[in-house]
């Protein structure tokens, strides 16, 4: 009988040999795409200058950003930015030999500033700027949830209506109909992706710099609660098992930016393009250093024989991360 893990694993293949969403949208779509219902796909900003005014004190952190030969390259020109990424503490060696949204095979060992820490994909995801946005079910859902979330829900009393009167009072001013604070959910939801289509220009560009605002006072309201349910987890970053199957995630999400490179970690897949690989006299694989490559963008290298030494060292070093 396939273990929920191996049907996760499944899945996700599944999932990336087929059509993958287009993770990178305009934020003029982004914004007024709510597919579910109610306000569950409500972009919260994960934007580094809103976070920063909120909680000066930057949570700094060890991480490790799973990506292929050319992200490294991507990756190297990003280091001290704004922009920021997924990283994790915790993935499955199947993941970091397939990858997520690219081949996979080069894990990026870094240090940067944690907007974000959660015991399960959350999918954050990034307008075309680089901001990164989460939707309001991933911020109040449980991990365990099957759509996984930061387990906001009990600490974040009176965030959801003030997130509704938000988007009431924009809609209200936009000359959006009579509305009123007692609008239903499924209302509201219709209200706001019809104002994302029936606008544009100027007058879309002042309904997003408005939401912005206001999301900034709604995250400032709520500092002390929503601080804990973002980065809490960078004080755990341990996957806990599923009640019922004793799986855990296939891998955690970070987001982070201000990142700098400490060092590239290649799987056995990739490592021969970097030193030839042979037969010692026992019969056993080896790399001949003599031959290697000095580094790989700069950055010191490690080459692996087996994906699960690379999960080995990634578990070893997350443990030691002191926050």
């Amino acid at each position: 009988m396939k273990t929920f893990k191996g049907y996760l694993k499944e899945r996700f293949q599944d999932w990336k040999s087929g059509s993958a969403p287009a993770w990178t949208e305009s934020l003029s779509t982004m914004l007024f795409d709510l597919p579910r219902e109610g306000i569950k796909d409500i972009k919260i900003p994960l934007s580094p200058s809103i976070m920063k005014r909120i909680w000066p004190k930057s949570i700094r952190s060890k991480a490790f950003h799973l990506t292929d030969d050319d992200g490294v390259r991507k990756l190297k020109g990003m280091q001290g930015g704004k922009r920021s990424i997924s990283a994790f503490y915790n993935m499955d060696d199947i993941i970091i030999a397939s990858g997520i949204k690219t081949e996979g095979g080069y894990v990026v060992e870094l240090e940067g500033d944690v907007l974000a820490a959660s015991p399960d994909d959350v999918s954050s995801q990034p307008d075309k700027s680089g901001r990164r946005w989460i939707t309001f079910s991933s911020l109040m859902n449980p991990s365990t949830a099957s759509d996984p979330g930061l387990g906001g829900k009990s600490k974040l009393k009176g965030i959801e209506k003030d997130i509704e009167s938000l988007l009431v009072d924009i809609l209200a001013k936009n000359d959006m109909g009579p509305y009123k604070k007692g609008l239903t959910s499924r209302e509201l939801n219709k209200g706001w992706s019809y104002l994302g289509k029936s606008t544009g220009g100027k007058e879309k560009s002042v309904i997003i710099k408005d939401y912005i605002d206001g999301m900034e006072k709604i995250m400032k309201k709520h500092s002390k609660s929503l601080g804990s349910v973002l980065t809490d987890y960078t004080k755990k970053r341990t996957l806990d098992p599923d009640p019922d199957s004793g799986d855990t995630a296939l891998w955690d999400e970070l987001v982070v930016n201000n990142f700098k490179i400490q060092k590239i970690h290649v799987s056995p897949e990739f490592s021969p393009d970097f030193a030839p690989l042979e037969k010692g006299e026992g019969g056993e694989r080896m790399y001949t250093f003599g031959d290697r490559d000095a580094d790989i963008e700069g950055f010191p290298f490690e080459l692996y024989y087996e994906v699960g030494d690379m999960v080995d060292y990634i578990t070893r070093t997350v443990q030691k991360i002191k926050i």
